[in-house]
């Protein structure tokens, strides 16, 4: 197995209310993130929140989130709990910080690969996706 590690910080010059229901939106990530996302069952407290379960990806190599913590304008943390192909112990941290121009996402992931020589490539392409989901939404939002 080989263990990745991704985090990344984007600025918004937008509320951080906004922002964090932007990205807490099941039906919507998939817009930001450029793949399919849809809400397969709501959460106890909140339609998007814990225990909420997402599928994101195609039709066959789909894979399932289950949202493991939610608190509003603060975090969101998701594990993939069904069908990682190739990514195995995955979890997700998305922070949220009020700053005097908007706020500030910090998006936090750990997992591991197997077989092992496909995490780098894994690592670029998650990243990537991520990154420019961010990019564009923090462009939308301004």
């Amino acid at each position: 197995m080989s263990h990745q590690h991704i985090c990344m910080t984007q600025s918004f010059t937008a509320p951080v209310e906004s922002v964090f229901n932007a990205l807490a939106d099941h039906d919507g990530l998939g817009s930001i993130l450029g793949v399919p996302v849809k809400r397969l069952q709501s959460g106890v407290d909140d339609i998007n929140g814990v225990g909420s379960v997402r599928r994101i990806g195609p039709g066959p190599i789909a894979t399932q989130e289950t949202v493991t913590a939610f608190e509003p304008g603060k975090k969101i943390a998701y594990r993939i709990t069904r069908f990682g192909g190739p990514i195995v112990n995955h979890h997700g941290q998305v922070k949220f910080a009020r700053t005097d121009a908007g706020c500030d996402v910090t998006w936090d992931i750990h997992f591991d690969t197997k077989p092992a020589f496909l995490g780098p490539l894994l690592h670029k392409v998650l990243k990537g996706a991520i990154s420019r989901g961010l990019s564009k939404l923090s462009q939308r939002l301004s």
